[in-house]
């Protein structure tokens, strides 16, 4: 598909806005009493694979959060198949926003994630990461951007489920151990800055990709040196999204859970090889790919590692789909700029 480009000028913050002055509930200092912050620039990334069904609704949500705050838009296509180049460059379009859109032939959201930080990121104050099939809640981006101001410690604001059979309890464990969900979370600039500098990336292939960020924001980006602080993550009881249901009589549908179950199988094994290697040797530590890092993982004790196939039997599937990856070719791995309409720049 030919690159389509619209510019306009870039749109401007439109006046001050007070800030907390009280101790943050962890604490820590707030700015001190009669101190302001100018509205800054967000930058709202949505990743999606094969959600053509779904992309133009929750780019249309993300529009509707636009306030103050100038807003920019990116999607990134990560190994879609299902015409969601032409949904998401209509949607952009359609939304007035500042946008870019790019596709990345390798199906993978954590080498997506890597991607948007290391070269794709507009410059922003508050970065929010959003799926594909989330329609965020109109309010959901000035909710986690106000958890983070009452929150200076944090280095990330997460929202919480309202829609699916496990969304209540899924929401009372992220209130009472904080973490990230994939589908909807925010993170500052400093820290993303500083997560760049480090160069640490996740592993290609790696599922749990958004649970691994979480620890990095948890530690601090120092896995050896920095003890976990769930204070680092504001979880927002009030910022959410709709998602739609599976339908248990579609056959797509069940394909894509028999597929998830598998893929969280695999997610159980990386999170114990993650500990494993960030014990030893921190974040910087951890490999290129999730093959690398769950076979290797694997390696130093086969005989209490390898899943059994009485025992569970979806971390066998898993495993035995992990022996079987191939790692992408370098030109799968690179972005393609699809459509821009201008606003801001990669930082």
């Amino acid at each position: 598909m030919e690159l389509v480009s619209e510019r306009q000028p870039p749109a401007g913050p439109e006046g001050p806005a007070p800030r907390p002055t009280a101790p943050d509930p962890d604490g820590h200092p707030c700015p001190p009493d009669g101190a302001t912050v100018l509205p800054s620039p967000w930058s709202a990334v949505v990743f999606a694979r094969n959600e053509a069904t779904q992309l133009a609704g929750t780019l249309q949500a993300l529009s509707a959060c636009v306030g103050a705050v100038p807003l920019h838009l990116t999607v990134i296509l990560n190994g879609a198949t299902d015409g969601s180049d032409a949904v998401a460059i209509a949607a952009a379009r359609a939304s007035g926003l500042a946008c870019r859109v790019y596709a990345i032939p390798f199906a993978d959201k954590s080498h997506a994630i890597n991607c948007f930080l290391h070269s794709l990121r507009p410059p922003a104050e508050t970065y929010f990461f959003v799926d594909g099939y989330a329609a965020v809640h109109p309010d959901a981006l000035t909710l986690l951007a106000e958890a983070l101001a009452r929150r200076p410690h944090a280095h990330a604001a997460a929202a919480v489920p309202s829609t699916g059979r496990s969304a209540a309890a899924l929401r009372r464990a992220m209130l009472d151990s904080p973490g990230l969900h994939g589908s909807l979370f925010a993170l500052r600039r400093p820290f993303v800055e500083r997560l760049v500098a480090t160069g640490l990336r996740l592993p290609i292939g790696l599922y749990r990709g958004d649970g691994l960020l979480g620890a990095i924001v948890q530690h601090d980006l120092d896995a050896r040196g920095s003890p976990w602080d769930t204070a680092r993550i504001a979880v927002q009881p009030e910022a959410s999204w709709w998602a739609p249901r599976s339908k248990i009589w579609s056959p797509s549908d069940l394909r894509r859970q028999w597929q998830r179950m598998i893929r969280q199988a695999q997610g159980r094994m990386e999170s114990r090889a993650i500990r494993e290697v960030i014990r030893q040797g921190g974040f910087t530590a951890l490999p290129a790919t999730v093959q690398e890092l769950v076979l290797g993982w694997i390696a130093q004790d086969p005989a209490g590692r390898v899943p059994r196939p009485w025992r569970d039997p979806m971390e066998t599937l898993a495993l035995r789909a992990l022996r079987r990856w191939a790692a992408p070719a370098e030109e799968a791995l690179q972005p393609i700029l699809l459509f821009e309409r201008a606003g801001a720049s990669p930082a």
